[in-house]
């Protein structure tokens, strides 16, 4: 096909510019998924294999995890196609060999108007073959039973085909009948329905939780988007006065204070509404309902509670008090009778749960079970519950008769549906669907570049909260070891663990078939890795195994044990329990019992690991406290920041971070002095970058469209996640 421009559906493919346009507008494509798009559109309808999709866009030598990179690379080329992978339209899956490109392709400038059909599609099976003959060319002697026979396979599919149309029309979450709302080539998340169904309000940034980014609202349905805030400050949760005049919204900062402004929805000066309230919704034109931060955490194990007050926080009262944990988002039902909370502990985001309004019980968890629940709903007469969850494929929204139906799944495909606002009439529901990648790069002397394919993949290194300080690199520096997601968790970070030869660039499973969390560590010598791993009932545990795969991994204590660690000499530390107190334990790399070496530990400070030498302690992240390992005063390291020790103990890395997932802000490097393992503080610990002047720093590093940060044997070598979102707004329909 000697011609520079293909023409398909809708679409044109200008392979000179390197550009897919859909009516004159170019669509945003990746190297990769437009690669593919080429090889099919080359194949004119032939079936592409996997290896030569392999062979195409990554050649002989690969090292990456090419099953992973292809799925990513077809989930963003079906979205840049608006094509359905449930009922394909442009692309075809053939389950466990390739792809195929249905649409007929054309090349005008190549013999005036050459148009290629696609290839007749294969049969699947002999059986199928033999049917088609059957069909094609029939037989003047057929047997009695031999005619029967086809007759009823022939029923048989034709009451497939009328079963799977009959699904198709009558499924309401159907792609084909989503209404894109908005059109952003970056993210819009959070959506929130006016009273009257008029208006929405949303965040224009790309996180679904607390993001960067700016309060927008849209008048329906074609109103252009207006922009109301403009301060900068990471926020979530906009919401709808009962009169529709003014939009709530939480706005934070690096004192983590979770504060609701108000802006006017007409325009003008947003205003501080309350402090220390978050998620804000109206009960009525004069009572609220928020998440505030717990002022007695040790006298209840609660971190975030959820009340209700008026605008003045007088009347305020206690609806849930989560044990060990946060209640960050909050919808009442129509009655006022009950309350759909999303949650959240250390180990993530958990199942959202039903409570009554009263706060008479803590309810009982709804929604699919064992999955990460971020959004809820209610149907206006209350008949209803909405749900967006992961349950192993990703986000996507799910519905509940209440009280005590069946969880069904209402929306598929490569996209992730997250955030809910449920129309007046219930007729449908707003949501932000898009997609989001993770993928993880190294720092060195070559620059920068990429170690994993395009998919879900992650260091856990410098972070925030449960993302726990961990040295990922090998101890000679040549090796990187990380994780990418295969199933569904509930852990901020787990997968399966990888190594990256950074010399060759070859990647390998180092642990096929075992979930991971982000707490893992590699022994001293190189040899073995101790981690963390989570039972069926989600209690973590804490294993150590040889890298090389010599033996099986071994469980290091019988009880709750997580954030496993070595220390110099290789002994091993980890958080374990002790009845109803956690403790910090240790035990010798080569067995034996667990020893128990401090007080009582704060359940909700979080273990971020052990100085090299053993000495010292870290946890917490607002402050970040590092105390003596067997008791003692403790130092207040940083506010709103996490630290850590490089892999050898020479330098002490600190991450000043903006907030939310995506990361930004800086990480100062501190040279340490000869056998201490802190650098020297001042009294307090610090605030901000700018309060290490006047230290030893050696290197600060712009963390800029940079997520979680590794340190290297140097200052100069390091591994971060980079991380890419696209969403929209879409309204889909429900009846």
């Amino acid at each position: 096909m000697q011609t520079s421009i293909l023409h398909f559906d809708q679409f044109e493919l200008d392979l000179n510019s390197y550009e897919l346009r859909k009516s004159g507008r170019v669509i945003k494509l990746e190297k990769l998924p437009m690669e593919l798009l080429i090889l099919l559109t080359e194949s004119q309808g032939q079936l592409v294999t996997r290896e030569q999709i392999i062979q195409r866009l990554w050649g002989d030598n690969v090292f990456v995890d090419t099953r992973q990179g292809i799925n990513t690379a077809m989930r963003k080329l079906r979205i840049a196609l608006q094509d359905d992978s449930e009922n394909p339209r442009l692309l075809q899956t053939v389950p466990g060999r390739g792809y195929r490109l249905l649409a007929v392709v054309s090349s005008p400038a190549a013999g005036g108007g050459q148009t290629v059909e696609p290839a007749a599609v294969p049969p699947s099976s002999p059986g199928e073959s033999a049917l088609a003959d059957v069909v094609s060319k029939p037989k003047k002697r057929w047997h009695a039973t031999a005619m029967a026979g086809v007759l009823v396979v022939l029923l048989a599919i034709g009451g497939l085909v009328v079963l799977l149309f009959y699904r198709n029309q009558t499924n309401s979450a159907s792609r084909k009948a989503w209404i894109k709302i908005t059109n952003f080539s970056d993210s819009a998340t959070q959506p929130a329905l006016s009273p009257d169904g008029h208006m929405i309000a949303f965040i224009r940034g790309p996180e679904t939780f607390v993001t960067p980014g700016e309060v927008y609202v849209k008048i329906l349905p074609d109103g252009e988007p207006v922009q109301l805030t403009h301060d900068g400050l990471p926020k979530m949760a906009p919401a709808f006065s009962p009169d529709g005049s003014r939009i709530a919204y939480t706005a934070t900062d690096r004192s983590v204070a979770w504060n609701t402004w108000v802006v006017p929805v007409l325009g003008g000066e947003p205003k501080e509404l309350l402090p220390n309230a978050a998620a804000l919704t109206w009960l009525d034109s004069e009572h609220v309902m928020f998440s505030e931060v717990n002022p007695r955490p040790a006298a209840t194990l609660t971190m975030m509670g959820l009340v209700s007050a008026m605008e003045s926080r007088a009347e305020e009262r206690d609806i849930y008090l989560p044990s060990g944990g946060m209640a960050h988002r909050s919808w009442v039902s129509p009655d006022r009778k009950w309350v759909l909370v999303s949650e959240m502990d250390n180990k993530g985001w958990g199942p959202c749960r039903v409570i009554p309004f009263d706060g008479s019980t803590k309810g009982e968890l709804v929604g699919p079970k064992a999955v990460r629940c971020t959004y809820a709903g209610w149907s206006p007469d209350g008949a209803t519950m909405y749900f967006s969850a992961d349950a192993g494929d990703g986000y996507h929204i799910w519905s509940q008769a209440f009280p005590r139906g069946k969880p069904e799944q209402i929306t598929f495909g490569p996209t992730e549906e997250e955030g809910i606002a449920v129309a007046l009439d219930g007729r449908s529901l707003v949501t932000s669907a898009g997609i989001r990648e993770s993928t993880v790069w190294v720092h060195d002397a070559r620059g920068d570049r990429q170690i994993s394919s395009e998919g879900f993949a992650g260091v856990p290194g410098l972070g925030l909260g449960s993302e726990e300080v961990r040295s990922v690199f090998s101890p000679d520096g040549r090796k990187l070891y990380y994780l990418i997601r295969k199933q569904v968790s509930r852990s901020w970070i787990s997968g399966e663990l990888w190594a990256a030869d950074l010399d060759s660039g070859r990647s390998e499973p180092v642990l096929p078939g075992i979930s991971v969390s982000a707490n893992f560590s590699v022994s001293p010598d190189g040899k073995r890795v101790v981690f963390e791993a989570t039972d069926e009932n989600g209690e973590p545990h804490a294993w150590i195994a040889p890298l090389d795969r010599s033996s099986p991994p071994r469980q290091i204590a019988g009880a709750i044990a997580r954030s496993p660690d070595f220390a110099a000499g290789g002994r091993i530390y980890f958080e374990g329990s002790g009845g109803e107190d956690l403790f910090l334990y240790s035990v010798e790399l080569n067995g034996g019992p667990p020893q128990k070496i401090s007080e009582p530990l704060p359940r909700l400070m979080g273990f971020l690991g052990v100085s090299p030498r053993g000495e010292w302690r870290l946890s917490g992240i607002s402050p970040a406290i590092a105390q003596p390992v067997g008791g003692g005063t403790p130092i207040r390291i940083c506010k709103f920041c996490t630290a850590g020790w490089g892999p050898e103990g020479k330098y002490f890395y600190l991450r000043f971070r903006d907030i939310g997932e995506q990361g930004g802000g800086k990480t100062i490097v501190l040279g340490l002095a000869e056998g201490k393992d802190l650098p020297d503080l001042p009294p307090g610990g610090l605030t901000s970058v700018r309060d290490t002047k006047g230290l030893n720093v050696v290197a600060e590093i712009d963390m800029q469209g940079r997520s979680i940060f590794a340190p290297g044997p140097n200052p100069s070598i390091y591994a971060y996640t980079r991380v890419t979102v696209q969403r929209n707004l879409y309204r889909i329909p429900l009846h």
